[in-house]
């Protein structure tokens, strides 16, 4: 199964149909649930800032 690192909390969590996710600026972010989804909605470029090196 494919994984994938939640931008908000940092876990990992197993993609599937009913992984919590955000579409941004072309990319699609997965959430370990709705809470991170909702935080990351509210604020996209905090959590996309934080991860670019």
């Amino acid at each position: 199964m494919a994984q994938a690192v939640d931008v908000v909390c940092h876990m990992t969590v197993d993609i599937a149909d009913t992984t919590p996710h955000v579409d941004y600026e072309g990319t699609r972010y997965y959430f370990c649930c709705g809470g991170c989804a909702k935080s990351f909605q509210e604020n996209p470029t905090h959590y996309v800032n934080q991860n670019k090196v």
